[in-house]
């Protein structure tokens, strides 16, 4: 396979084949990782950097650096197996914030009996008016939510 156009200009500059080394050492120790690693605590592994030969995973959330700290040493000793270069691996928690917003539950504010009786009411005692037809929507929408229940 041939390499793409971007890949031939990046190994075309000589100032970024550190950089390139680089990219390429951490994505064999991230292939490593993950081919050691079971499937679940796989999927708890966000990022796989190396800093002074420390490899470095990043998890999601505590629990799941938890769990990954429990495989350091048995991973450690595997890529070094496999002729690593690396001297400890470690586990931090980076929270992802689109994952910790799509986590928390929606729930629909729900009024009590004893409200929608008071504002129905209110609904009553108004003349014609935007505020009254707003009451209007709110209360058909709570009715409609509570025959649905």
């Amino acid at each position: 396979m041939q390499p793409s156009k971007v890949g031939r200009l990046l190994a075309s500059d000589a100032g970024l084949q550190p950089v390139i080394a680089k990219a390429r050492e951490i994505g064999a120790l991230s292939k490593l990782c993950f081919d050691f690693l079971p499937p679940g605590p796989a999927r708890l592994v966000r990022t796989v950097t190396l800093r002074d030969r420390q490899l470095l995973l990043l998890a999601a959330s505590p629990t799941a650096a938890a769990k990954l700290k429990l495989l350091c040493e048995p991973l450690y000793l595997y890529l070094l197996q496999q002729g690593a270069q690396v001297n400890s691996v470690s586990v931090r928690v980076q929270p992802d914030a689109g994952a910790a917003r799509t986590a928390v539950e929606k729930r629909a504010a729900r009024l009590s009996h004893g409200a929608i009786a008071a504002l129905q009411e209110l609904y009553a005692g108004l003349s014609d008016s935007a505020a009254r037809r707003a009451l209007k929507t709110l209360l058909d929408h709570h009715l409609k939510g509570q025959r649905d229940a």
